[in-house]
């Protein structure tokens, strides 16, 4: 058993919940118990290598703690969807002729078929924060999109992280099911209150039928004193389509798992990623492709910014099984570094076992070009805005892609607040 005081400090803090089916609360109570004996991962693991949970380990955070929002602390993106607030339940405006429930309601509706789909993609077993997840999500959200259904505009999914009177455990959970040639955009932002010192554990599982559609948008603004586990795992069939878009701009501590099973010829993954890191934050992108069967194709790039002490890691896997012929794959990261106190850990990996494929991986790691500078510098333009446009200009080499118009520009916007000089650049970008 694990001697992490963090860990037994919400191991003592669960308790079964009369309410919910026998399968669940069995459920729960295994992942308590596997967090109990994994505890928190160290850098001895080779995926936690470069990301140091210590900080942690002597902090305690209360599940199931409730806050309030003050009406100046509206938020201003907003369109169709739900609102979490602490990881309850704080608006609802669903999409009209969207399947979506809370998991309460879906059990009451349809409890057995959840039962062999919540966690059947990811697993407490394996991953201490799904552990964590499991065992303490409250207001889990169930999404299905119906055969053929074409959602005419996105779903926008907001978690909100507010500070209580204690540091909270926050669990946010999705579960999203695709049928057969349907199609939708689904936005997920995770945002904290300026004072808010929270630990948001967050899981989304996601089912993509033969031919189904997802654009995802991954959103990521949490507070500064804030550490943030996002894991996402997706199952396509044959033919389907994934675009997901990871965008972190916040939190102090943040480390977020990617993974995408390509089970059937025709699959398509594409993953985006953007991650901006100033002062002393750590931001820990691990991504994984499964291409499963032959004739499945995938394509990865992510970008990142780091400023002052800030550090990053990036660890991209694409494995290529065996008879899985005709599998066409690509990985791309690409880092600019903006001071010699900042620092990233890149792996990009290959791990093939076909010899019929096309697969390729890169990184690099470099500085804002000299030569740009002087001459920008020598058409008059101040060198802090100089560096704030050709910083800009490599984030939005990623972002143009965000296919959203309000959301991009939301996105954009935010990232030029965070660079010199930024109240120019609105006139110049």
């Amino acid at each position: 058993m694990t001697a992490q005081p963090v860990i037994e400090n919400l191991a003592s803090q669960f308790a079964p919940r009369t309410a919910e089916p026998d399968w669940l609360g069995e459920t729960r109570r295994k992942a308590i118990d596997q967090l109990q004996q994994q505890g928190l991962p160290t850098p001895r693991s080779e995926n936690w290598k470069y990301t140091n949970l210590r900080s942690l380990h002597r902090r305690n955070f209360r599940p199931g703690l409730q806050a309030t929002l003050a009406p100046d602390q509206l938020l201003p993106l907003s369109t169709d969807g739900y609102s979490f607030l602490n990881g309850v339940v704080h608006e609802q405006h669903p999409v009209p002729g969207l399947d979506a429930q809370l998991v309460s309601q879906a059990l009451a509706d349809n409890g057995d078929q959840l039962a062999g789909q919540l966690s059947a993609l990811v697993s407490y077993k394996t991953h201490p924060f799904a552990a964590m997840n499991t065992a303490f999500f409250e207001d889990a959200l169930v999404i299905n999109v119906r055969a053929g259904q074409k959602l005419d505009r996105p779903l926008m999914l907001e978690f909100i992280s507010a500070r209580a009177e204690e540091p909270a455990l926050i669990c946010p959970r999705v579960l999203i099911r695709i049928e057969k040639d349907a199609h939708c955009e689904i936005i997920e932002r995770y945002i904290g209150m300026p004072d808010a010192e929270n630990l948001v554990s967050a899981v989304t599982e996601v089912h993509l039928a033969q031919g189904a559609s997802l654009d995802h948008y991954r959103l990521q603004e949490a507070a500064p004193k804030e550490t943030c586990s996002h894991l996402m795992v997706v199952h396509q069939g044959g033919d389907s389509r994934l675009h997901t878009h990871s965008i972190d701009l916040g939190g102090r501590l943040v480390r977020n798992d990617l993974h995408s099973w390509l089970c059937a010829p025709g699959a398509h993954a594409q993953l985006s990623g953007f991650y901006m890191a100033v002062d002393s934050q750590h931001v820990d992108n691990h991504t994984r492709i499964d291409h499963n069967a032959p004739h499945t194709t995938s394509k990865e790039d992510y970008r990142g910014v780091l400023a002052d002490q800030a550090r990053a890691v990036f660890n991209g896997k694409v494995l290529v099984a065996p008879d899985a012929q005709k599998v066409d794959a690509s990985q791309s990261n690409k880092n600019l570094i903006l001071s010699g106190k900042a620092e990233i850990d890149t792996k990009p990996e290959l791990e093939i076992y076909a010899d019929d494929v096309r697969c390729s991986h890169g990184a690099t790691v470099g500085q804002l070009d000299e030569e740009a500078l002087f001459y920008m510098r020598a058409r008059g333009i101040g060198e802090r805005t100089a560096r704030a446009l050709l910083t800009f200009a490599f984030a939005e080499e990623l972002l143009a892609d965000i296919k959203i118009p309000d959301l991009r520009e939301y996105v954009e916007s935010r990232v030029a607040h965070r660079l010199p000089d930024h109240d120019r650049l609105g006139d110049l970008v």
